[in-house]
């Protein structure tokens, strides 16, 4: 077998993606709040023993118990009618690999945000399908996920991409949470992915897709925070806009994903720092530069605030 195991691109928040403005039609589709997983069909395979698995980051290696996604893993392999029928969709369209990719989510796979099912089963969503390096157009996306069965995550909007009609997307009840019956208007959705359409990439090579999250999974507070005991520096004032509950969810999140043990008491705040302080230059570096301080001062800055917003994610279970 031949080809490498595609992974989707890292999603920045929205502000990041200002391009995105700029193009004739974007699609909104509910953000599920779960775990990045990916289903490799690959050039050359013989049988369904050939599929590869994988989270965002890491590939699934048979045996493998540290595999934080095993479960996933577990759920297609139960299910090979479903795996059958995506190989020969695959085929009838003559590709010669292919990659779908979905959220992984329900009781067990992340900290507790949105509820999605009534029971304990795991469950599965596609929201994007590979073809070697490329991303078939969405349209044939939905064609191909709705041939091979798989549950789609809702579109919720498509037009002209406007701030204030993205905006009013947000704050709504979850589709995927009153799909299992959950009539709650609290139960509310993590926030939605915008992608344009078509699919383009900007100056960079960066993929116009973007996530725009509801106010409880923010990612960036809506205003600095005032320190109550002394003037608020640089450093402080930055990482008050940008370490979140939302950042943080993410963050434990990716880490469970990678096998790091998480042991959920304040021991793992060493490690979660360095996680924090990767994700922010990753996703704010042009913010944190623009201040012209040096990195140890966000790391100090960071843990400040970082500590009483995990304990507070310990305290809710």
């Amino acid at each position: 077998m031949e080809g490498s195991f595609p992974r989707y691109p890292s999603i920045v928040l929205l502000d990041k993606r200002p391009e995105i403005f700029v193009v004739k039609e974007v699609v909104a589709c509910e953000k599920i709040h779960g775990s990045s997983f990916r289903v490799f069909f690959p050039l050359g395979m013989s049988s369904l023993a050939d599929v590869k698995y994988g989270s965002h980051e890491l590939e699934y290696t048979p045996g493998d118990g540290s595999f934080t996604l095993g479960k996933a893993v577990q759920w297609f392999k139960e299910r090979e009618d479903l795996l059958a029928r995506m190989w020969e969709v695959i085929k009838s369209y003559g590709f010669p690999d292919a990659t779908v990719f979905g959220e992984a989510h329900g009781p067990g796979i992340k900290a507790k945000g949105v509820k999605y099912s009534t029971g304990q089963e795991m469950l599965f969503r596609a929201f994007d399908i590979m073809v070697g390096q490329n991303f078939v157009t969405y349209d044939l996306f939905v064609e191909i996920a709705d041939k091979m069965g798989l549950e789609r995550v809702h579109e919720v909007w498509r037009g002209e991409p406007i701030r204030e009609a993205l905006d009013a997307l947000l704050e709504k009840p979850s589709h995927a949470g009153r799909d299992a019956g959950i009539a709650d208007d609290s139960n509310l959705a993590e926030g939605i992915v915008v992608r344009s359409n078509p699919l383009l990439r900007n100056v960079f090579g960066e993929w116009l897709i973007a996530k725009h999250k509801a106010r409880k999974f923010a990612e960036k507070a809506e205003a600095p925070v005032e320190p109550k005991v002394r003037v608020a520096s640089p450093a402080d004032t930055f990482v008050a806009t940008y370490v979140t509950e939302g950042r943080v969810r993410n963050a434990v999140g990716r880490m469970r994903d990678r096998g790091q043990t998480i042991t959920g008491d304040m021991t793992d705040m060493p490690m979660l720092i360095v996680e924090i302080v990767a994700d922010l230059h990753k996703e704010c570096e042009t913010e944190w530069k623009a201040l012209g301080l040096p990195d140890q001062q966000l790391r100090g800055a960071a843990s400040k605030v970082l500590g009483p917003i995990y304990r507070q994610l310990l305290a809710e279970g």
